[in-house]
């Protein structure tokens, strides 16, 4: 079975008629792996025919609702749904706990759920089965942590870009950057697809970045209405592509 990355959601941070919040389903290697969690993901999920239960992991890489707004609801769904094996969740540590009040807050009790959530702080490397990803700390809440940081230090101001590789393919997703350059760690090696935003990039801070780096095909995710930024040959896509990262076309 070849490995596929499916965009349950394309948005950027503003809400519109025609996007989901964002939201990644790669089924690799034979795990299924939800990499951020933008609502409405548990209702896309339902309409593509994925079972609850059939989620290996959770990957989020930031604590932007638009990234993780879709996180209780998910949960409730494997709640109702039956779910009894556990569930993975990586996110930035510092959200963990306030996380976890919050599914207090919403009568979504441990003993409830009936399936253990098993919360982890994003480490260097997961290792989900066969599937290796590479966690880079990026830039993205820096400016937030200058401006907010002394009077809500508990908020942590982790964001993550991700390396993944399994036995086929190598992709990067970028999720929210602060700079092109955040790119860079993750681009060192030749890659069959990088999934990227220019909501916080330009399309020319990017084009420049892609002529010195060996990247066989881009995918651009988190657009908002009217999005009129082009990067040329690259592949804007939409809620509901499904892509393989191991092929240079579709």
């Amino acid at each position: 079975m070849s490995d596929t990355v499916t965009f349950l959601g394309t948005a950027n941070g503003l809400a519109n008629a025609e996007r989901n919040h964002a939201a990644l389903l790669a089924r690799l290697a034979g795990q299924t792996i939800l990499l951020d969690a933008g609502q409405p993901c548990s209702q896309t999920l339902k309409r593509l025919g994925v079972g609850f239960d059939k989620l290996d992991a959770v990957v989020v890489t930031h604590a932007h609702s638009d990234h993780i707004g879709g996180l209780p609801m998910l949960l409730q769904s494997m709640w109702l749904d039956g779910r009894r094996r556990p569930l993975p969740i990586w996110l930035p540590r510092a959200t963990i706990r306030p996380l976890r009040a919050w599914l207090i807050a919403c009568h979504l009790f441990p003993e409830r759920l009936g399936f253990a959530i098993r919360w982890r702080p994003i480490p260097s490397c997961i290792r989900i089965g066969k599937v290796r990803i590479r966690a880079v700390r990026n830039t993205h809440l820096n400016a937030t942590r200058l401006r907010f940081g002394k009077r809500y230090p508990r908020a942590g101001y982790e964001a993550f870009s991700l390396l993944v590789e399994t036995p086929r393919c190598r992709f990067v997703y970028s999720a929210d950057i602060g700079a092109v350059s955040d790119l860079a760690p993750l681009c060192r090696e030749p890659l069959d697809m990088l999934i990227t935003e220019l909501a916080h990039i330009t399309a020319k801070e990017l084009s420049d970045f892609l002529r010195t780096h060996d990247v066989r095909r881009v995918v651009i995710t988190h657009m908002g209405r009217g999005q009129k930024s082009r990067i040329h040959g690259a592949y804007y896509a939409n809620d509901g592509d499904t892509l393989h990262p191991q092929l240079a076309v579709e």
